[in-house]
């Protein structure tokens, strides 16, 4: 049997499982029948994604391969890296001029990925990348992907001009997905509102977002603004369906603009997110769920605590797939000891049982939450936190002499605090 003759699906699975491009390409050449049948197999194998540097020759490069190429309608993913040979070529004048000539050509392009793995320069990536969709005026990218190196967040006020937030409405007024990391040392309303202005500006079609954050101070709580939120007025993401936040610090009132599309939300997924008041504001935050029903959302997780300063109660981690009114959630908190405490729980139920704060976590964890027991790893690590700090006055470890006897003070204090810890009894 001849493999012209086999259904796609079929083909499609024998390719899947191992056969190689240049196997591929051997194929074409038994027939005009397999190259006919498989030709748009091969380009789209060969130039999805299409990897390139930031550096003018490798851009020179994608422009000369895309000119008049009967492969442009499979170069549709485009992944551009760091060269560790030319470090400066971000910073070259040209490369937003030769990367928006590049982006113009492969005129079915649809998602750029900025491969930055690590690094404190990602916002040099970010900018020329960015300017050169801009540039170029291609109105038909849906998806940003990285750097997953963090961009710092204060780089981001100097590109959210209103000049430039009018740029990125025009140039990603079809983008469907973002997904990008930030680090901040502690966050402050102003930065944080630049950040979220590019977000609502690159968001009018926004589906899938998710931002990821690295908090470099870990000691000290983040504050909102005067308005209780860290975003700008009259933030909004229309069309959000998919929203994922990690390490961010947000308001109950934040939550509640980004899912504004209450109809058609279908997956929350936020986890070491730092809230102002987290106990009040993750039940406001689930009210509001309730309230607005969201009827398409299929996928909830919620790793709510572990991140605020307060050892008096420990919120457990909520996870439900499927229909959130009508599946069990799984709730998570932990015991003290190896496993964790575990309940299944309709929190839709619990919700319409609950209407005060106090009532629903205890209902919720079975009066756990605020037992030893379930604070017992938050007041732990705090101990060794402290410990850490108190040790970095000492300098390198491998220089302590033995027998320091500031050293042995700071380590039998921090020993005793938890050799309590761990003898005192359960509720």
């Amino acid at each position: 049997m001849s493999l012209v003759s086999l259904p796609p699906e079929l083909v499609d699975l024998i390719f899947a499982e191992g056969l190689k491009t240049p196997d591929l390409g051997k194929v074409r050449l038994l027939s005009k029948d397999y190259n006919a049948r498989f030709k748009a197999q091969f380009w789209y194998r060969v130039f999805n994604p299409v990897r390139i540097y930031l550096t003018t020759k490798s851009i020179e490069r994608l422009i000369t391969t895309s000119a008049q190429s009967e492969a442009l309608p499979y170069m549709q993913h485009v992944i551009i890296s760091r060269s560790q040979s030319a470090h400066e070529e971000p910073k070259n004048p040209q490369i937003v001029q030769l990367l928006a000539k590049a982006f113009s050509a492969l005129t079915h392009l649809k998602t750029v990925e900025i491969n930055i793995l690590r690094g404190t320069d990602a916002i040099d990536y970010w900018k020329p990348i960015i300017n050169a969709i801009i540039e170029s005026g291609k109105t038909t990218i849906e998806v940003i992907k990285g750097p997953h190196a963090a961009i710092q967040m204060s780089k981001f006020k100097t590109i959210t001009t209103a000049k430039l937030l009018g740029n990125y409405r025009t140039a990603f007024c079809n983008l469907r997905s973002l997904e990008i990391r930030t680090s901040v040392q502690l966050e402050s309303p102003a930065a944080t509102a630049h950040f979220w202005s590019l977000i609502a500006a690159m968001g009018s079609k926004l589906e899938d977002l998710t931002v990821g954050n690295t908090r470099m101070s870990f000691r000290e709580d983040p504050k909102p603004g005067p308005s209780k939120t860290y975003q700008p007025k009259l933030f909004a993401l229309p069309e959000l369906k998919r929203l994922k936040l990690d390490g961010v610090a947000i308001s109950a009132k934040d939550l509640k603009a980004l899912l504004q599309n209450s109809a058609g939300v279908e997956a929350i997924d936020i986890t070491n997110c730092r809230m102002p008041n987290e106990s009040v504001d993750w039940f406001e935050f689930l009210t509001y769920l309730k309230d607005h029903r969201f009827p398409k959302l299929r996928q909830l997780n919620l790793a709510m605590s572990a991140c605020y300063k307060g050892t008096s109660y420990e919120l457990p981690k909520l996870r439900v797939d499927g229909d959130w009114v009508m599946e069990d959630c799984i709730v998570t908190l932990p015991s003290g000891k190896t496993d964790d405490y575990l309940f299944r729980k309709n929190l839709w139920n619990e919700l319409e049982a609950h209407h005060d704060m106090d009532g629903f976590w205890d209902s919720l964890t079975d009066l756990k939450w605020t037992s030893k027991q379930a604070t017992r790893p938050k007041r732990r690590r705090i101990i060794e936190d402290e410990w850490m700090l108190e040790m970095r006055a000492f300098g390198d470890p491998e220089r302590y002499e033995d027998g320091d006897s500031e050293v042995e003070w700071v380590n039998n204090k921090y020993e005793q605090q938890l050799d309590l810890l761990d003898a005192e009894a359960d509720d």
